[in-house]
């Protein structure tokens, strides 16, 4: 077996670069399946990445890489700082975009991510046979013991979950993670309801929407004031096409205030940081840190 065969041959290789080095080298093998005589992960199709993110390729490495140097930025914060034996759990992984990010980082058997939709899982393992990655039910447990996570990532699954499966996940997470271990995920800003009356706007004035995406934003928080008097509540937002008793109403698009994680996941976790910083991220960052 060759260095470029092994499962952890992209942490041999690249664990002493700098961060903005190995976004050159993650760039680079979008078009190139060999990077400095090292065998890289696969892409998924460009239209299954667009899917996920409505981009593919390099802009979806560098927004992955924006979110990643978040993550390793606060754990250092929070003096957990990501190790190479760090446990991490993406959960909601898409394609696999973040885990990626972190094999330069975490040696490839501390790296687990989890994934829902079917297509997505088969799409994420073919691309990157070398990391491991789990079907997720629609709702906990995942087959993993207790207090043996020390972070869990997720990009842009908490903008889309409604209350109920919100809570039953994050309760999941601080089954899963040891004393003191961090959870680092996004969710949408208040700033996503204007968004939405923007797409009403658009198709209203005969304007073509660009993504199914925007068509189903279009149809969310029609009431903008009720919206926006929730959110200053502290209450959940959540808006979905499909009705109860349907298992799809448990999707949509979620926007989850400060106050809510406060009131609702405070007794579980403390919260490190709430970051509504559309120069930083396009989502809100959330950073907790468990208790006990």
């Amino acid at each position: 077996m060759t260095h470029s065969d092994r499962t952890d041959a992209v942490f041999e290789a690249f664990h002493s670069l700098s961060d903005e080095e190995w976004l050159h080298v993650l760039t680079a093998s979008v078009f190139a399946r060999e990077v400095r005589g090292v065998r890289m992960p696969d892409f998924p199709p460009d239209d299954v990445q667009r899917e996920i993110h409505g981009h593919n390729g390099e802009v979806s490495i560098h927004e992955a890489h924006v979110f990643y140097r978040e993550i390793k930025a606060y754990c250092a914060y929070a003096g957990r700082p990501v190790r190479p034996e760090t446990a991490l759990l993406d959960f909601g992984c898409g394609w696999g975009r973040t885990a990626r990010l972190f094999m330069k980082d975490v040696r490839p058997q501390s790296l687990m991510s989890v994934e829902n939709t079917d297509r997505f899982l088969m799409a994420a393992r073919r691309a990157n046979p070398s990391l491991g990655f789990l079907q997720a039910g629609q709702v906990p447990p995942l087959p993993m013991v207790s207090e043996s996570l020390d972070l869990v990532t997720s990009w842009s699954t908490f903008s889309h979950l409604d209350e109920f499966l919100a809570g039953h996940w994050m309760r999941e997470f601080h089954r899963l993670l040891k004393p003191g271990g961090l959870v680092v995920l996004t969710t949408q800003s208040r700033r996503f309801l204007a968004f939405c009356a923007e797409q009403r706007l658009r198709r209203a004035s005969g304007m073509r929407l660009e993504h199914p995406w925007h068509e189903a934003c279009a149809d969310s928080f029609v009431d903008e004031a009720r919206a926006n008097s929730d959110f200053e509540a502290g209450r959940f937002l959540h808006a979905s096409s499909a009705k109860p008793p349907h298992f799809q109403a448990h999707y949509g698009e979620a926007i989850i205030p400060r106050n809510y994680v406060l009131k609702a996941w405070g007794s579980l976790f403390r919260m490190i940081e709430y970051l509504d910083s559309p120069v930083r991220l396009p989502q809100v960052l959330i950073v907790l840190q468990k208790i006990g």
